[in-house]
């Protein structure tokens, strides 16, 4: 005996929902319009935290899996409790019912700050070698 469904419920394992979007092709540019619209709207609704995190940079691979590439994990955090939300939108909005959206943690690159006269003098000296034949021909002491 077949099995009977009721009427007007949608069984986890269905994809009516996602039937329902196209399957238009987009690209950078189209994106990011959609997107700014997106963090625009959270902007004026004064949801700062979650519009920092749309300001991230956005990649396209794959067609339709959009990369956003993160050096904290708090912001993927912030984005999670918007996640679903923001790929409605952006799947609505640009007609396609495959968009993935994936968040990618990289390391951030930590640059040395000079402090000392010594490593301030070192460090303008890596951009214009000419400081340090000045500083022979003076007789200079970076350490004053």
């Amino acid at each position: 005996m077949p099995e009977v469904k009721p009427k007007g419920k949608i069984t986890p394992n269905t994809t009516e929902h996602e039937e329902s979007y196209g399957q238009n092709s987009f690209d950078l540019v189209q994106l990011k319009a959609v997107w700014d619209r997106f963090a625009k709207q959270k902007k004026e609704e004064g949801r700062d935290a979650e519009y920092a995190v749309l300001k991230q940079d956005i990649t396209i691979v794959d067609e339709c899996k959009i990369v956003l590439t993160f050096t904290n994990s708090v912001k993927i955090n912030i984005l999670d409790r918007f996640r679903s939300d923001l790929i409605t939108f952006l799947k609505k909005e640009l007609d396609n019912g495959k968009i993935v959206l994936e968040t990618q943690l990289v390391a951030e690159e930590k640059k040395r700050i000079p402090y000392t006269n010594r490593e301030k003098f070192e460090h303008m000296a890596q951009k214009k070698p000419i400081l340090n034949e000045l500083k022979d021909r003076l007789g200079l002491d970076t350490d004053f």
